[in-house]
């Protein structure tokens, strides 16, 4: 029997947001100030926004593109680039590529503070019960209010920013494309703790962000040390791991971590990192998906503060052309989704092909690659920023890996540089002019991938209900 849901108040904007993450934050920012009544609904008390479990870490250059000018009060502490190393921590390779460390909820709050200055309407501590909608688009939401106010939203427009485990895109009717269902494997499991050390870490360069690569204590994924400030003594320590039923952040975190880092906890906590090629489409029908709902997270290194903004930046433009013109929906938006594929989509296709092939890599093999400087620092920057597996690393070091032993890696480098390629026409000069083309261009993406998952044996695990 449906529970009878009693409405005990009723609201109306132009645009319902829903989730004050970075994504949904900025969204309301620009929106609100394009004069739109923006209504931000967010389950967390006004004064814990901003507060997540992450890495903290940003490449300054997505503030640039985004033209944002940030505070120095919400920078906790700057890079000059990236240092990996192997599980063993004798090879590493230096990323160079200034980047800053954030104060979550300062960063968060400052969107805040934006966001109600432009006339946003917060509706905080609210949680969305369900979503109304029809064949021809989302009428309302329903949220509740911890304490049991139940509240009724409707809207010209939809932006679904609720993160990992979507509010909105999952409430909406399953042949919307927006509802897309992904696999476990298309997620990292993250636990992360901010630490006072009780001295600093000998090895780690507080000038760097540092990421160790071990398989054993991060399965499908990697271990970092992030300084949050300059003596090096307050860090941001944690790990990602690929979900599935045998991996626990946590409790690798205190098997193989935290004994080798005595000190004071600060902050700790979990939570589920979308790593894989953006959703087929950011709109459908009046609802836009941004940030990590719309897995909008860089596939290989697992940040998405950037990406998330410039998916909010995107979206924002497109949907106010909409609403002046009166017409919202999926025909109105699509530029959405062009813009978005040309500026970092097509980058996550063919980071989403890579890291799938170094998720079946072992220590041994990053070990080999690391202590044969088969990439270089500038290299991987390259692949971090545009996602191109560069050519040269396949063609001019051919005769080396073959002298060095190793000719069955070449093999494997030049698959993945076909299929990286291939992906990447699809989300660029392939990806569809219009909305009636996305079926047919779905179906070729998904051939792909299944092909590739067997070529390189890769099992996706199960499909998750969200």
């Amino acid at each position: 029997m449906q529970e009878v849901v009693l409405v005990a108040e009723r609201l109306r904007g132009d645009v319902v947001v829903v989730g004050a993450g970075v994504a949904g934050l900025y969204s309301a920012v620009l929106l609100g100030s394009m004069g739109w009544r923006v209504i931000l609904v967010e389950s967390k008390a006004r004064s814990e926004i901003g507060s997540k479990v992450c890495g903290d870490a940003i490449g300054t250059h997505h503030f640039k593109e985004l033209n944002l000018d940030i505070p120095s009060s919400v920078v906790d502490h700057r890079y000059s680039g990236v240092v990996v190393y192997t599980h063993s921590l004798k090879y590493s390779v230096t990323v160079p590529g200034e980047g800053v460390s954030v104060n979550r909820v300062k960063f968060g709050q400052w969107l805040l503070k934006q966001a109600l200055d432009a006339g946003v309407e917060l509706l905080d501590r609210h949680s969305v019960l369900d979503v109304i909608a029809s064949e021809s688009g989302v009428k309302s939401i329903r949220a509740r209010e911890v304490g049991g106010r139940v509240v009724e939203i409707e809207a010209r427009a939809f932006i679904d920013a609720s993160g990992a485990k979507p509010a909105v895109r999952s409430k909406v009717p399953l042949e919307w494309p927006i509802a897309e269902r992904p696999y476990t494997t298309d997620f990292n499991l993250a636990y992360r703790e901010v630490i006072e050390l009780e001295k600093p870490i000998d090895w780690v360069d507080v000038n760097y962000a540092t990421i160790i690569l071990d398989t054993e204590v991060a399965p499908g994924g990697y271990w970092w040390v992030f300084p949050k400030q300059r003596d090096g003594v307050v860090v941001n320590m944690g790990l990602g791991v690929v979900w599935s039923g045998d991996n626990n952040p946590r409790r690798n975190f205190e098997k193989y971590i935290k004994p080798r880092f005595p000190g004071r906890v600060i902050h700790a906590g979990g939570g589920l990192v979308p790593t894989r090629r953006p959703l087929p489409t950011l709109v459908w029908r009046n609802v836009i998906v941004v940030g990590d709902a719309a897995y909008t997270v860089n596939p290989v290194h697992g940040g998405g503060i950037g990406s998330s903004m410039l998916s909010a930046a995107i979206a924002s433009k497109h949907l106010n052309s909409a609403l002046e013109a009166g017409t919202v929906n999926e025909n109105a938006l699509w530029q959405v989704n062009v813009d978005y594929m040309r500026a970092y989509g097509a980058k996550q296709a063919r980071l989403d092909v890579l890291r799938m092939y170094m998720q079946k890599l072992s220590n041994e093999d990053f070990e080999w690659i690391l202590k044969n400087r088969i990439v270089s620092g500038s290299e991987v920057y390259e692949l971090g920023t545009r996602g191109n597996l560069a050519e040269h690393v396949v063609h001019t070091l051919s005769a080396f890996i073959k002298l060095l032993g190793r000719p069955s890696l070449l093999n494997q480098l030049r698959i993945v540089r076909s299929y990286m390629k291939r992906i990447s026409e699809l989300y660029t000069e392939q990806y569809p002019s219009t909305p009636r083309e996305l079926r047919e261009w779905l179906s070729r993406v998904d051939s792909l991938i299944e092909e590739y998952t067997r070529v390189i044996d890769y099992d996706r695990g199960a499909l998750v209900k969200w």
